[in-house]
């Protein structure tokens, strides 16, 4: 035991409570991992799990000479591969026939959008260390993102000691788990076959690119909005969107997207479901014909707040 509290770790133990590291440290550890994302050649499967959503994935990324070049390959369902060259996406599905083209990348923390806005969000949650785990043979640190307001889901993340390497997440809200991302298996830093980075499927494949997940704060809009929202959470800011009755909006980790659509009918009753940590609310308009739509990384009660909040923009 006499070694067990040298050192600044020891000390930051003593003061903080056993297993709980200081702030400072745990953006550190994040930093890294933001690193460890771009620039670490590895090969590995991972799953990712969202409600009733359950994939299995291979992914076989490479740096060299300043590019990212990476391959997801999907092991359950329809068959896919998703390469990647720096931020182009390109999907590929052997049979053209009954490809499902209605897809996107899967996010949370294994994504660059999540990694780049951690920067941004320092006033929103809270960043703190969790001792060390094991996952995928490979010894973790546990880091933990908590919200400081209930408005908001959580995380914990579970990086490669050695590399920084993500190897866990988990979005929470509050204890209950509503999205996991996990390798069950994984090599880093050994050499990459080049073959490895391009689609396996023959000339016969449907190919459709992909588009980045938006990410941009607007600084102004190409159109002007004809809805507003009037509430909103701290924090939360406008994105960029080319389209007037579409709004985005991000607090650097979570999203959320109002539609607005005017038609003699609404498509939808009013309702209110979840998948996962995505929330999807649905209403008619005040005093309006048509539809309010609110989707986002979010929960219930905030989604209705803002849905209540959709209103026509007076210029």
């Amino acid at each position: 035991m006499k070694n067990f509290y040298l050192g600044t770790i020891g000390a930051l133990l003593l003061s903080l409570g056993a297993g709980v590291c200081h702030a400072d440290d745990a953006t550190q550890w994040l930093d890294r991992m933001g690193v460890a994302l771009h620039e670490q050649d590895y090969q590995g499967t991972f799953i990712y799990m969202r409600g009733s959503q359950f994939e299995t994935i291979q992914v076989t990324h490479q740096f060299k000479d300043g590019r990212e070049l990476e391959r997801l390959v999907y092991q359950n369902g329809e068959e896919r591969e998703i390469v990647r060259r720096d931020n182009e996406l390109v999907c590929y599905h052997p049979d053209p026939h009954n490809a499902d083209f209605d897809h996107n990348l899967p996010l949370g923390p294994f994504s660059t959008a999540f990694n780049d806005n951690l920067a941004t969000s320092q006033d929103l949650y809270r960043f703190s260390l969790h001792g060390k785990e094991r996952i995928a043979g490979r010894t973790a640190v546990k880091l933990k993102i908590t919200p400081r307001h209930d408005n908001r889901f959580g995380y914990r993340l579970w990086l490669d000691e050695e590399t920084g390497l993500l190897l866990q997440s988990q979005l929470v809200d509050r204890n209950r788990v509503l999205e996991l991302f996990q390798f069950s298996s994984i090599q880093i830093g050994q050499p990459i076959d080049t073959a490895m980075l391009n689609s396996s499927f023959g000339d016969t494949a449907a190919v459709h690119q992909l588009s980045p997940v938006i990410t941009e704060v607007a600084e102004q809009q190409s159109s002007r909005p004809v809805w507003r929202v009037s509430w909103l959470p701290d924090g939360f800011k406008p994105m960029y969107s080319r389209q007037s009755n579409l709004l985005h909006f991000t607090d650097g980790l979570a999203t959320l997207s109002v539609f607005v659509e005017q038609t003699g009918t609404a498509s939808l009753p009013d309702m209110t479901t979840s998948h996962g940590a995505t929330t999807v609310i649905t209403r008619r308009l005040k005093n309006a014909q048509g539809q309010i739509t609110v989707v986002g990384e979010v929960p219930v009660n905030m989604a209705r707040r803002v849905a209540e909040s959709v209103e026509p923009a007076l210029f």
